[in-house]
């Protein structure tokens, strides 16, 4: 049996999945759950900066997937760093103004349509903000990365700047999607998740 490893993305929480893992066939563990089995392989799906805390965690996995996931936020050249970068110190500034309508705006942002009901804590919010300045090494396991034309979050540059080079890396376009793939296109997501394993 596959065992599905998933983690959501800034600003969400694992509600994000509900419409993805019925679709997945095996079983189903979340991230940041405190009991989870670190000695299993898995296949980690991440959406965005869930990726990162993927690649990032050192445990096994059989295969990736980044949904609108990056290695490095802010990019590698010096233009894409500028803008980005001022993004950030903005979006940092309005969530530390008031969180819950800066993550209220955002999800809409993205295409998440539903309310989310938990209270994120800020400092988890501000560590995650912090991740996003740095750029960090791919972990060398065979990625599938799933994009959308329509992303403003994590556009395509983004994703070709910090993938495009990788060998083990396979990258996939899709139309529309904004921010939110794996909630409102989860057939797709499925589908395309299937073909690469």
């Amino acid at each position: 049996m596959k065992n599905y490893l998933l983690a959501h993305g800034f600003g969400f929480t694992n509600d994000y999945w509900q419409n993805l893992t019925p679709l997945l066939d095996g079983a189903i563990y979340f991230f940041d759950a405190p009991d989870l089995d670190k000695s299993k392989t898995y296949i980690g799906i991440g959406h965005s900066m869930g990726f990162l805390k993927l690649n990032n965690s050192g445990l096994k996995f059989e295969a990736l997937v980044a949904l609108q996931g990056f290695l490095n936020y802010c990019g590698s050249t010096v233009r894409m760093r500028r803008v980005r970068e001022a993004e950030l110190a903005k979006f940092r500034e309005n969530v530390n103004l008031n969180k819950n309508e800066c993550l209220r705006k955002f999800r809409e942002f993205c295409g998440y349509t539903q309310d989310v009901l938990a209270d994120i804590p800020l400092h988890l919010l501000q560590d995650e903000l912090n991740m996003m300045e740095n750029s960090y090494e791919h972990c060398g396991v065979k990625t599938l990365v799933i994009g959308s034309t329509d992303d403003v979050i994590v556009p395509m540059s983004i994703i070709n700047d910090n993938f495009a080079h990788l060998k083990n890396v396979s990258i996939v376009l899709l139309n529309n999607g904004r921010h939110a793939l794996g909630y409102l296109y989860p057939e797709i997501v499925a589908k395309k998740i299937y073909e690469f394993q």
